[in-house]
């Protein structure tokens, strides 16, 4: 039930624009479609369009996922190919006008600068936010262990032998303690992603793959790697 629940929510979002996007081109009728179909034909057509649309487009996302970049980009590539395939049957068959190599270049080119743009979208709003100024801390059991001069927001703790190198934006320091009770003390400030690792959620500033393995880079500019055993964990929490 508890997978269940987490995929409603993930899919929520998409589920919703579908509804909201065909609803609206259903009534108005873009490309031709007002004048050319019935009313139950066009939300039919606009539905079915969106919802591959969206479909494919998720499929494409958690496949380019996988890979570092150039992979991922080869996935959407193919992806913009194929729904522009797909599209092209559909408008073959849906309107006696349509057809040619020349019609699909136009699908294809208008679903690849949709697509760029709905992903340069989507990087705008995941870049890292201009840094601000370092705020009071408020007195907790694990800042306490820490130097007054290096207070600050947490970015990572790393285990080393029977010290942990913690690290805020103020600057790092040893302390002698275990990982699985600082994580006790630290619940709820960001999650374990490594045996040795631990991050905070807004010390995380960039995710790539590299030979098969997820990599975070952190704003102290040092790359954590990502267990499969904690890699669901950190996709659900957002990190990547």
């Amino acid at each position: 039930m508890q997978l269940t629940l987490r995929e409603m929510e993930r899919y929520r979002m998409p589920f919703l624009v579908w509804i909201t996007v065909s609803a609206v081109a259903g009534v108005a009728g873009p490309f031709g479609t007002l004048d050319g179909m019935g009313s139950a034909a066009r939300l039919a057509y606009w539905a079915a369009t969106i919802g591959l649309s969206i479909a494919l487009s998720i499929l494409a996302s958690r496949l380019s996922s996988q890979f570092a970049w150039q992979g991922g980009l080869g996935i959407w590539a193919g992806f913009v190919v194929l729904l522009s395939g797909i599209l092209h049957g559909i408008n073959s068959a849906a309107f006696a006008i349509w057809g040619g190599v020349w019609d699909w270049l136009y699908l294809a080119g208008t679903v690849a600068l949709i697509t760029c743009a709905v992903k340069l979208i989507s990087w705008g709003l995941k870049s890292p936010s201009a840094p601000q100024p370092p705020q009071p801390v408020r007195a907790d059991p694990f800042m306490q262990r820490l130097p007054l001069d290096i207070r600050g927001d947490l970015v990572r703790v790393e285990a080393q032998d029977h010290y942990l190198n913690v690290v805020t934006r103020q600057g790092s320091t040893l302390i002698l303690m275990r990982l699985s009770d600082a994580m006790s003390e630290l619940e709820g400030r960001g999650l374990q992603v490594h045996r040795s690792h631990w991050v905070a959620r807004e010390g995380v500033t960039q995710h790539r793959r590299d030979k098969g393995r997820d990599i975070l880079v952190m704003s102290d500019e040092v790359e954590v790697p990502v267990s499969r055993s904690f890699r669901t964990a950190a996709r659900e929490a957002g990190l990547f």
